[in-house]
């Protein structure tokens, strides 16, 4: 990893170190002077150039708690971050294994190493993996299992749903135990004081079949609360999601059972200090998508009227002020929208390039306000808020629905 004195490329992506218009699509043009700075780290960012440079670098393998050991996966992208954290557990001879990465030599020797470094320390005979928790299906946490076999044939392989849910067909020919909510894993005994157990939460969103596991017993009592939280909440970042209603809950009931002031170790990423605040971070967040989205259907803006303009990830304003040309305008309320106007208004701050990614987004926050009941799509494919809510806005802005002047 290369320090860099700025966080991001001291360029603008229309301009190049000389001024000129040397990259394509001339996005700042639009803006005025003092929105550049702004608007360069956010299209940096967007690009990947954030996630490459700016993360910390992490040891391959690091003894983060007193029970815990990180070894990181070898298999380091804009996807994955520093690589898959695969996590050890426990202390004597018995351990759990929490994710197997992707199948790199760099993690199978990581892995046998600590191991035989764990059993020489102990004194105690070999140390093995005997339990190995798959949290979900994806192929960067899976493909490790034949490492892990390796090390030890006899070690029990589970994931929610074993086989019966492997879309990629990774883990046809493993063996996989299917894991119920609830269930619990230990390894040690309170008689040589060294119990270490994990309950199993589900937690879909990120994928159907995702577990994160919460530290229940140890012979550390600070590490009782501790919470794995496998691809649900990253440890720089926010996360991907196949089904945001579902996500949200799985949020909601993480916040619910980790432990306060305790820590979270995530799937990808550095160990997260306060899994509270962090699953706060990302519960406000995916609210604030659902309230931009409102807004553009209720009012024709991501800006509520009266109310201030709601915030991006990295702390900018989402809307910039309309352009001067759109003073006196009247503002319609409640229009219908096609997902790609919308995405137009709610990111107008970004380049067209990622108008795409950012309407699949976007239509995840739309189907889960239909399922909520806030929105409804017409026959012809477009969205509007629904009759509830426009009797709603229409009675907190005190004015009819056809128009009214824009306040913005």
């Amino acid at each position: 990893m290369v320090p860099r004195p700025l966080p991001y490329p001291n360029t603008h992506p229309n301009k190049g170190t000389q001024g000129a218009n040397t990259l394509p699509g001339h996005f700042f043009a639009a803006y005025p002077a003092q929105n550049y700075e702004i608007l360069r780290r956010i299209y940096w960012k967007r690009r990947g150039y954030f996630m490459a440079v700016n993360i910390p670098a992490l040891p391959e393998v690091e003894r983060i708690s007193s029970s815990v050991t990180r070894i990181l996966g070898g298999n380091p992208s804009k996807f994955t971050l520093q690589g898959t954290n695969t996590y050890l557990l426990g202390r004597g001879r018995d351990r759990i294994l929490v994710d197997t990465a992707q199948g790199t030599e760099e993690w199978r020797e990581g892995l046998y190493r600590v191991l035989r470094g764990e059993a020489e320390a102990g004194k105690g005979g070999e140390v093995k993996v005997t339990t190995c928790i798959l949290t979900h299906w994806h192929h960067d946490h899976v493909m490790g299992v034949p490492d892990v076999r390796g090390h030890n044939a006899e070690v029990k392989v589970y994931k929610h749903l074993a086989n019966r849910y492997d879309p990629d067909q990774t883990l046809q020919k493993e063996e996989i135990l299917d894991i119920e909510d609830g269930q619990r894993f230990s390894v040690g005994s309170e008689v040589d004081g060294d119990l270490f157990e994990v309950e199993t939460l589900h937690t879909p969103g990120h994928a159907k079949d995702h577990m994160c596991l919460l530290i229940t017993k140890s012979p550390d009592p600070e590490e009782v609360g501790c919470i794995f939280t496998a691809d649900n909440v990253l440890g720089h970042g926010t996360a991907v999601f196949e089904n945001l209603a579902h996500y949200v809950s799985s949020l909601k009931l993480m916040k619910s059972r980790a432990g306060e002031n305790r820590r979270a170790f995530p799937g990808h990423g550095a160990v997260i200090n306060d899994a509270r605040q962090k699953l706060d971070e990302y519960i406000t967040h995916r609210q604030m998508r659902e309230d931009e989205a409102m807004n553009v259907l209720c009012y024709g803006t991501t800006v509520a009227l009266g109310k201030a303009p709601l915030k991006t990830a990295e702390g900018f304003p989402q809307s910039t002020p309309p352009a001067e040309n759109d003073a006196g305008k009247e503002l319609v309320l409640g229009k219908e929208w096609e997902s790609m106007e919308m995405v137009k208004v709610i990111y107008r701050m970004y380049p067209e390039n990622l108008w795409g990614p950012a309407e699949g987004g976007l239509l995840q926050v739309l189907h889960k306000l239909q399922g909520d009941g806030k929105v409804e799509k017409t026959e012809d494919g477009k969205w509007k808020a629904s009759e509830a809510t426009m009797k709603d806005v229409i009675a907190e802005a005190g004015v009819s629905r056809s128009s009214t002047p824009s306040k913005l």
